[in-house]
């Protein structure tokens, strides 16, 4: 009993000792309650303008939820301080927490929070309690820095409309570490940074929720962008990461300029875009270790370099997936460049569509692994230099050269099969009108595919067909194989149909789809002629799941 009564005593006099310091203010000595209900605006502001009266310190605000019907100003020198000692996360009403009111529907309003030069906000959480997930209303910035050195460390701001904002207002050297939060329209903003900006360690996720049923996650994948970042000399970022956003990174040209920086472990996650490049600036984006997953949205595609970009962006050891449809869109009259890179998913429904679309500008693609037998690269009329050179390819090199700039392609290794000498082979991963789905088609990678992958389709009643058109150039007798690969799951049919139009009509074979599998399979020898229409359709009318692989034509005497 006399130890815990010891132990009280010390307690109180080291939260007393606290306050008295020198420098030293706490926020319930000036009248804030903590209890959720009262309004502490001004409690909280005459804390922050004693400090800054006395030349600066700490204001600590302890345990509680502080409801802040206004805004509050932080002057230069003094930090806002909670007991968070680390970002915190669904903390909301537990530790430091600030609840935010002021402004709903006012999207350009003051913001909630104000720093000045050389100011801090630090280990506190910052909640909208008024914010619906089913309704989203706009609101101010949380945080704004107007001047140098504005520092956020350890803070999560659960659910803010927008989130930080050190672009409006000149913010060099702007520090921010350990920001976790949910940002329903912005995430971070940064223009004006004349002197080296850094930031670390920031976590934009749902936070506070991801209930598709209310529609947050479909309204983040229309109005969400997490990171906005226009002039600033030099800017520093390091393990940062999004998830849910319409856009991840953004880079745009304001009326102060472009940026260049050093990134180093960025992600994006669960987007439509996972890095836009409106303009950046010549000496460059460097990026490097970066994950980037799309698959968001109508056109997912991880890399969007717009036409207006004339800076350069370099990749380097950066890692591309997800269902999308391209991992690169380039244009403009800038530089890209992407070295040991690994792209593993792209044209997620087969169109035929390049995993980088090169329309104008200059590219270079070095050592890079290409995880999908789908086209690689395509080179626009207006590409001035490209470089493709010692890259892997999984199934065939399929790189579409229309460029009239100079071009260097070389060393790439890729799945070559020698067939005989005139013969016309058509893989599944060629675009039309040599191949063409319809229907309800899926990737495979069975082992032993032709080119790497196949397609397949559940048996049903021949809503599902996959069509080879081979162009007939000369006409004659050829020899009809189809390719597939293996049955690891015992599911295949044993009578899959086979339609082959020939210039003398039709003819179908029955193929066993469980056997004998990774070679070349005769269907017959038939007549075509250039002018006749020729094709080979596959449906799923059968009594198991069927595979489009490959087709061969061999001309024969």
């Amino acid at each position: 009993m006399k130890m815990l009564f010891l132990i009280g005593i010390l307690t109180i006099t080291l939260s007393f000792t606290y306050a008295q310091q020198a420098g030293m203010f706490n926020v319930k000595d000036f009248g804030a309650k903590g209890d959720g209900t009262t309004d502490d605006t001004k409690a909280f502001q005459a804390a922050l303008d004693a400090c800054g009266e006395a030349g600066g310190g700490i204001v600590f605000a302890p345990t509680g939820n502080y409801l802040i019907k206004g805004h509050l100003s932080i002057p230069p020198y003094v930090t806002l301080e909670g007991v968070w000692r680390a970002p915190s996360t669904w903390s909301q009403y537990k530790g430091t927490t600030l609840l935010a009111v002021e402004g709903e529907g006012e999207e350009n309003g003051t913001p909630f929070i104000t720093l000045h030069t050389s100011s801090t906000l630090k280990g506190v959480t910052i909640f909208y309690p008024n914010q619906k997930a089913d309704n989203i209303r706009p609101y101010p910035w949380t945080i704004r820095g107007r001047g140098d050195n504005c520092s956020v460390i350890d803070v999560l701001i659960v659910n803010p409309y927008q989130a930080v904002d050190f672009g409006t207002y000149p913010c060099g050297r702007h520090y921010v570490r350990g920001l976790y939060a949910q940002p329903l329209r912005k995430g971070l903003y940064i223009d004006q940074c004349y002197d080296i900006g850094r930031v670390e360690n920031v976590h934009f996720w749902p936070f506070w929720t991801w209930d598709d049923k209310s529609g947050i996650r479909d309204y983040l994948w229309k109005n969400g962008e997490a990171f906005i970042i226009g002039r600033t000399d030099w800017e520093y970022v390091y393990n940062t990461f999004c998830f849910g956003y319409k856009i991840g990174y953004r880079f745009i040209r304001t009326k102060n300029g472009v940026a260049n920086g050093n990134f180093l472990g960025i992600g994006a996650d669960a987007t439509e875009i996972a890095l836009l490049v409106e303009d950046c600036a010549t000496y460059g984006l460097l990026i490097t270790n970066g994950e980037f997953v799309s698959f968001a949205g109508e056109n997912p595609i991880e890399v969007v370099v717009a036409p207006t970009n004339t800076g350069m962006l370099l990749l380097q050891n950066c890692a591309f997936w997800g269902p999308s449809n391209q991992i690169a869109k380039i244009e403009g009259k800038g530089t890209v460049s992407f070295q040991n890179c690994n792209f593993d998913y792209w044209d997620k429904d087969a169109k035929g569509l390049p995993a980088i679309e090169v329309l104008s500008g200059d590219v270079i693609v070095n050592g890079c692994l290409f995880n999908r037998d789908a086209p690689q690269v395509y080179l626009g009329k207006d590409v001035r230099y490209a470089v493709i050179t010692s890259n892997r390819f999984t199934g065939f090199s399929r790189i579409i050269n229309e460029a009239k700039g100079n071009v260097q392609i070389g060393l790439n290794a890729a799945f070559e099969i020698k067939e005989e000498a005139g013969s016309i082979v058509i893989d599944d991963s060629f675009p039309e009108p040599l191949f063409k789905k319809i229907g309800e088609w899926y990737l495979a990678k069975a082992g032993g595919d032709y080119g790497g992958s196949s397609l397949w389709a559940p048996k049903g009643d021949g809503n599902a067909k996959a069509i080879w058109s081979p162009k007939i150039e000369k006409k004659g007798y050829y020899n009809v194989y189809v390719w597939f690969g293996e049955d690891p799951n015992k599911d295949h049919a044993s009578n899959a149909e086979f339609e082959i139009y020939h210039a003398k009509g039709k003819t179908i074979k029955i193929v066993d789809l469980t056997k004998n599998f990774s070679c070349w399979h005769l269907l017959g020898r038939f007549y075509f002629e250039p002018n006749a229409p020729a094709k080979i359709v596959l449906s799923n009318k059968a009594n198991g799941n069927v595979v489009a692989d490959a087709v061969k034509l061999v001309p024969t005497k």
